[in-house]
C-alpha cells in the first residue's frame, strides 16, 4: 500500500523486509533530526566500513535540523529514510553537486542499523534513492566511495549497475596495522 507523503519530492511508503518486518520510507523531515542523530551514531559505532569513527560524529539537534533543511530546500539532493515503528532505522542521501560543473552528479551515501543489516534494505533504499534521481531532471550520474571490506555492500551495489571507476590504494587506515583501498563506483542514469 502507497501512502501519499506532502513532501515535494519522494512519496511515503511502505515495503517489507525478507523477513516480513514492515518498513515505511520517506523523506527525512526536520522533525526527525535527533531520531537520525541516534541512528546514525548508532550504526558508525557497530562498524568496520564506515570512514569516520563514532567519536567524530557529535552533531547537535540544531546541527541536525540544518542537515536536513539544506536537503528539504536541494533540487538536485534527497535524503531518505526508512522508519520501523515510527524510528528510523537507516537512511540513504544523494547529495547533488554544488558547482555548475558537478551539478549532474549526485554523491549516495548509505547506513543502516545492525539488525536491519542483510534483510533487503539496503536494496529498498538503494533503489529508492536511484529512482527519485532518474526523475530527477538535474542528476545523471550517481557515485559513491566504499571501503574495498564492505562486500556485502559492493555487492548491492554491483547488484543495482554500480560499476567500479577507480581504486585508491590503503586509502583508508583501520588502526596501525590494517589500511583497505577505497572504491570508487558510479551509475549513469541518463
Amino acid at each position: 500500500m502507497v501512502h501519499e507523503s506532502t513532501e515535494r519530492k519522494l512519496k511515503s511508503f511502505s515495503a517489507n523486509l525478507k523477513d516480513e518486518t514492515q518498513i515505511v520510507i520517506r523523506e527525512a523531515v526536520i522533525q526527525d533530526a535527533a531520531d537520525l542523530i541516534r541512528c546514525v551514531r548508532s550504526y558508525i559505532s557497530d562498524s568496520e566500513h564506515m570512514v569516520m569513527e563514532a567519536d567524530e560524529f557529535a552533531p547537535d539537534i540544531a546541527q541536525g535540523r540544518e542537515f536536513i533543511h539544506n536537503f528539504l530546500e536541494s533540487e538536485n539532493s534527497i535524503l531518505i529514510v526508512a522508519t520501523h515503528n515510527d524510528r528510523i532505522i537507516g537512511n540513504l542521501d544523494i547529495t547533488g553537486g554544488r558547482r555548475n560543473r558537478l551539478r549532474h552528479t549526485g554523491l549516495v551515501g548509505m547506513g543502516m542499523l545492525n539488525e536491519y543489516r542483510e534483510k533487503g534494505l539496503g536494496g529498498i533504499l538503494l533503489q529508492t534513492g536511484i529512482s527519485w534521481a532518474v526523475k530527477n531532471n538535474s542528476i545523471e550520474k550517481l557515485w559513491l566511495q566504499i571501503l574495498a571490506n564492505n562486500l556485502p555492500a559492493i555487492n548491492l551495489y554491483r547488484k543495482m549497475g554500480f560499476e567500479e571507476e577507480g581504486r585508491q590504494k590503503n586509502f583508508v587506515r583501520l588502526d596501525k596495522e590494517t589500511y583497505y583501498d577505497n572504491i570508487l563506483m558510479s551509475l549513469w542514469l541518463k
